[in-house]
């Protein structure tokens, strides 16, 4: 519920992860994540690509489950790698991790994955794609009781993460 917060986290070069749950976890979970693959990376010179960072992530997760003090995190993995292009992966708090075409987590995603299941398509552009988000966006505001003011996006590809325009109220005055 924070207006300001960032839950995208640019975990590597061509690594992003979104975060929803709870506030000391996810800086815990992803700071530990972000600075293993950062360490991976130093020791061995090249990075661990987006299915071993997902695996590693997931596997990470199951173990503190089964210790009994879990974190309470629902997770979005993207990436990009030269052999398989970009990958979305969505992981809940019981470490279950499945790879999609599109996703979306928390009350908004609710609403978000209808309309993302309508609009997807395999070879959007990163402007229609933007255009979609917009519309989930939309239909949040109009929906939801509890809305935030801005929604922060980022893409990743072969040229690595990329913050695009934030998506507010503003951006749809005279639409």
């Amino acid at each position: 519920m924070k207006v300001y917060e960032d839950k995208l986290m640019k975990i590597s070069d061509n690594l992003l992860m979104g975060v929803n749950g709870d506030t000391g976890d996810i800086a815990q979970f992803s700071q530990f994540i972000s600075k293993n693959l950062k360490l991976y990376s130093v020791r061995n010179g090249y990075q661990l690509d987006t299915k071993a960072a997902v695996h590693f992530t997931r596997t990470n997760m199951a173990d503190i489950l089964r210790k009994g003090n879990p974190y309470v995190l629902n997770l979005l993995l993207a990436g990009y790698d030269e052999k398989e292009g970009g990958q979305l992966y969505t992981m809940d708090f019981l470490a279950s991790c499945v790879r999609l075409p599109f996703a979306a987590h928390g009350f908004g995603g609710l609403m978000s994955v209808s309309i993302l299941n309508h609009y997807y398509k395999p070879n959007l552009t990163e402007v229609e794609a933007y255009e979609i988000i917009k519309l989930c966006v939309k239909e949040i505001h109009r929906r939801l009781f509890m809305n935030l003011p801005n929604f922060g996006v980022k893409t990743v590809s072969k040229d690595g993460v990329k913050t695009l325009p934030t998506i507010s109220q503003a951006s749809f005055v005279g639409k």
